[in-house]
């Protein structure tokens, strides 16, 4: 079979376009073949246990908490095991096969990037290291300056939109950036640790390319304080949007109702005393933390969390929660879910091949979901008579993205 009619019989296969709609592209019809192809509704991408160690089980060692950047391309692995160390950089494959490459880090567990840009990635101390430098040095990377939120249970993000030219600016001229960072107290008691009230610190930041330095901060400052007669003011799993203007938690002893996942906005101005929150969405129920993917046409941007040991993606338009396919046996999903800029769900799991325990042994390592190709989220644009939005994400979709993300680090795609 030509190879262009094996991508065609493909994409068929993955739309759903019937066979008069390949007829009519193969002789010229009015039909247009998309930019490229779907990618595979879910891909396994499994880890070598010889690289990262093996768990109690046996089976390759997955991390316990983890963020995806914006490409996909990068996941900050906490709690990696005595092979790799506390935090671990791992470099997934850009096609759907391959291996996963490893970078050591200084990092103490819990480590967070500042997101949007993945600038910076911030060790639990508040200290700030440049990406490219931890690929470049790995351990022996050194901070640039310390500051916003520190602690576990801590989340940060760019507040200016992602620059459209190389992060690294000539060295002398500065650029100024804005990071707001959210937490949970620190001095909460054992039983209690990530329960309570949230603050916020906004650092702004001057950066030219080969050193950065605070120039102004808010300090710690509390938030919601205006939403204590409804949500009280005990909030737990807290999630940063990707922009730092939304967050999401659960209220533990709201005043009415009960606990459930909601999103709020955040005062827009850094220098804010109150930082006002503003309900925007209540999910109706309590999963697991609500991780931020990125707007897309002007959209409130999606949310995706687990649940034991399922995913799922939650379109904050139609109010809806999806729960996402497995094509593989017994998945069960570690650690929290993350959604790429082009609308990728990647997580780690464990699997098996087949349903025969005896002949599959598990596998572990990284699941990516095209949430768009799910039968939920297909279903329900079935049952309403109407074409999806989004048919899938498509080859083009995840090449752009990771090109963007290596122009803006300098680095080869």
């Amino acid at each position: 079979m030509p190879m262009r009619w094996y991508w065609l019989k493909k994409l068929v296969l993955a739309t759903g376009w019937g066979v008069t709609s390949l007829a009519m592209m193969a002789h010229g019809g009015a039909q247009v073949m998309p930019a490229s192809a779907c990618i595979p509704a879910v891909s396994y991408l499994p880890l070598d246990a010889g690289q990262v160690g093996r768990d109690d089980h046996g089976v390759a060692a997955l991390g316990t908490y983890e963020r995806i950047s914006p490409d996909g391309r990068f996941i900050l692995r906490s709690y990696s095991g005595a092979r790799l160390g506390k935090v671990t950089l791992m470099e997934l494959p850009a096609e759907p096969v391959g291996p996963v490459r490893l970078y050591r880090t200084p990092f103490s567990n819990e480590a967070f990037p500042v997101q949007g840009t993945w600038r910076y990635l911030v060790d639990i101390t508040g200290e700030h290291y440049r990406f490219t430098d931890i690929l470049k040095l790995q351990g022996r990377a050194t901070p640039l300056f310390k500051g916003g939120m520190t602690g576990f249970y801590a989340a940060a993000s760019e507040m200016s939109a992602a620059p459209a030219v190389n992060l690294h600016p000539v060295h002398g001229l500065s650029q100024r950036v804005h990071i707001r960072s959210l937490s949970w107290p620190q001095n909460a008691d054992p039983d209690g640790q990530g329960v309570g009230p949230l603050q916020i610190a906004t650092i702004e930041v001057a950066d030219d390319g080969a050193a950065a330095r605070i120039v102004k901060t808010t300090g710690p400052q509390f938030i919601c304080g205006g939403r204590a007669n409804v949500d009280g003011n005990v909030y737990a799993l807290p999630m940063l949007s990707v922009d730092g203007a939304e967050f999401s938690a659960i209220p533990q002893v709201p005043r009415t109702g009960q606990p459930s996942m909601r999103v709020y906005g955040l005062a827009a101005a850094p220098q804010a005393v109150d930082h006002a929150c503003e309900l925007r969405a209540d999910l109706g129920f309590s999963p697991g933390k609500a991780v931020f993917g990125f707007p897309r046409d002007a959209a409130a941007a999606w949310l995706t969390f687990s649940d034991l040991g399922h995913v799922y993606v939650h379109d904050r338009a139609l109010k809806l929660t999806f729960r996402l396919d497995h094509a593989k046996h017994g998945v069960l999903a570690s650690a929290f879910p993350g959604l790429t800029r082009d609308g990728r769900v990647i997580y780690g799991a464990t699997w098996r091949d087949c349903a025969d325990t005896q002949t599959c042994p598990e596998q572990a390592g990284y699941v990516v979901v095209d949430p768009y190709q799910s039968e939920a989220y297909r279903r329900h644009w079935r049952l309403a008579g109407a074409a999806p939005p989004v048919a899938c994400i498509t080859g083009d979709d995840v090449a752009a993205e990771r090109a963007r993300f290596a122009r803006l680090h300098g680095l080869a795609n």
